[in-house]
């Protein structure tokens, strides 16, 4: 499993982010973090579900944990895109730490989280 931050992602992706963006607020609701995930996940439980939780905390959110839950098709390997743009960014602040737990039916596989994370 792999987490690449949006804040380290290349010049072309940023520009991406924003392409189509016309008006002021288009290009404000685009605004804040992305973490694109990959995963690749056990042999023989291919037929269970996946579910990826993305559990987060915000610079004007105090300890409060907000959470995002992506369930995926069934499968070996797949890749998704968790998103904390526009408002929720806007009045929430920045990302400043994140867990992510990386479920097959009700089993955890795995997990990844920033330094920050407690």
């Amino acid at each position: 499993m792999e987490v690449v931050r949006g804040a380290d992602a290349p010049r072309a992706e940023q520009l991406h982010r924003f392409h189509g963006a016309v008006t002021a607020q288009e290009r404000q609701n685009r605004l804040g973090h992305y973490y694109t995930v990959e995963w690749h996940g056990p042999e023989g439980q291919e037929e269970k579900p996946v579910r990826l939780v993305f559990r987060y905390r915000q610079t004007a959110t105090g300890s409060e944990i907000r959470r995002l839950v992506v369930p995926a098709p069934s499968g070996s390997d797949g890749k998704t895109e968790f998103r904390i743009t526009g408002p929720a960014y806007l009045k929430g602040g920045r990302v400043i730490s994140w867990h992510l737990g990386y479920y097959r039916g009700d089993q955890l596989i795995g997990t990844r989280q920033s330094y920050l994370w407690e």
